[in-house]
This record gives structure tokens, C-alpha cells and sequence, in this order.
């Protein structure tokens, strides 16, 4: 009779460790949950260690490429730079995850002013202004065509939030926020080379070589 409380009183216990660990680490006891995670989220790369969480009922909507070119002349760049984008809508809100390598070795990003806004476990530089759908902004016309692709017809305008992080002194990530709205775009549209000037190297000319210095910290994550 002992034998077989002692029995019962175990198998109580284990329930409820096992009920515990459930909450503690969804991970291991969720089938699609991530450890750290709520289970109604799903967590997202964006670049590196660098990723953000959605609810599931954000669908994927493939990768894209945005073109875009820095605003001083680099000689040894070939033609213009990626963007690497991919894109999550539900109910014609969409979030654009992007990041873009610098592809030289002379010149990099500057840091960024006001990198302060924390979200998904990260400190971004956060910038909003408001865009129609019909704007001939060299950039934004890229995204409302990829936008346009999925649904096929796109709102007046789109209030956009731009969360931004110089990973390194060559890579940017971002992630950007599109919100259906109405009403005329914003005065000023910034686009991603007036967001983050790139500046050379400082460089030290010797009789026989020329060396570059790198600047100090960028090859670390801004913080």
C-alpha cells in the first residue's frame, strides 16, 4: 500500500515538473515554439544575430533585391548596390527585413545618431515619414512594386517607421514597417544613401605605399 502512494505521489511530481518546464522552456516542449519565445511568435533572421518576431499569421512573401547606390563616388564599386530584402504581410501590413554589404574595402558606413529605440531584443535607430503608393522616389518605388505583387493593389499611402542598425562598419540592417494610410506622402523621403553617408577610410601615404587605417570598432556591433 506504501509502495504504491510512493508510487503515485511520484508520478504527481513529475507531472508538474514536466507541466513547469513546459512554460519555462517551450522549446523542448512546444512543437513550433522557440526557447526565450512566445509561442504565438516566430522568430525571423534578419542578419547575424540580428532577427525580429511576428505573429504566424504573417505569410512570407519571398526575397527581393533593392537597388540603391551611395551618394559620393567609390571607384573600385561595380555598378549599383543590393539590398537583400525579404517581406512578412497580414491584412496589408507588411514588415521588409533587409541588410546590405558595402562591397569595398575603402570606404565604410558612418555610425549612427540615435541608434536608442529598443525592439526585438535590440537597440535600433528609429526614423517615420509617410509615402504614397505612387511615388517616383528612386527607392520606394522598388518596395511599392514588390508590395504591389502580392496584392496586386496598394492604399493611398503608407506611414513607414525605418528601424536601422549598422552591424558593422560595412553592413547595414534594417528592418521597415509598412502601415496603410491616407493623405499626401512626407515633404522629405529620405532615401537609404541619405540615411547613412558613407565616408573613406583615413589613410596614410608612405613614400612607397599607401596604408589604410581602419577606424576604430568596425568590425563591432554598434551599441
Amino acid at each position: 500500500m506504501k509502495f504504491r502512494i510512493m508510487l503515485l505521489a511520484l508520478c504527481l511530481l513529475s507531472c508538474v515538473v514536466i507541466t513547469g518546464c513546459s512554460t519555462m522552456f517551450p522549446s523542448i516542449f512546444g512543437q513550433d515554439a522557440v526557447l526565450g519565445e512566445s509561442s504565438d511568435e516566430e522568430r525571423k533572421e534578419v542578419y547575424g544575430h540580428i532577427y525580429i518576431t511576428l505573429p504566424p499569421t504573417y505569410k512570407a512573401l519571398g526575397i527581393a533585391t533593392i537597388k540603391w547606390s551611395p551618394d559620393v563616388p567609390i571607384p573600385d564599386l561595380k555598378g549599383p548596390q543590393e539590398l537583400t530584402t525579404t517581406g512578412y504581410e497580414y491584412k496589408g501590413t507588411f514588415y521588409l527585413t533587409q541588410w546590405t554589404r558595402l562591397e569595398t574595402s575603402k570606404y565604410y558606413f558612418e555610425p549612427l545618431e540615435n541608434e536608442t529605440t529598443e525592439r526585438w531584443g535590440t537597440r535600433w535607430q528609429r526614423t517615420t515619414f509617410t509615402v504614397p503608393s505612387n511615388t517616383d522616389n528612386q527607392e520606394y518605388s522598388q518596395y511599392m512594386f514588390y508590395l504591389r505583387e502580392d496584392d496586386g493593389s496598394l492604399p493611398e499611402a503608407y506611414n513607414v517607421t525605418v528601424y536601422a542598425k549598422r552591424f558593422s562598419g560595412r553592413v547595414i540592417v534594417r528592418v521597415l514597417e509598412f502601415v496603410p494610410s491616407t493623405g499626401a506622402g512626407s515633404a522629405f523621403i529620405p532615401r537609404f544613401s541619405q540615411l547613412y553617408p558613407v565616408v573613406p577610410y583615413r589613410t596614410v601615404e608612405n613614400p612607397d605605399t599607401q596604408q589604410i587605417i581602419m577606424p576604430q570598432k568596425t568590425d563591432a556591433v554598434s551599441k
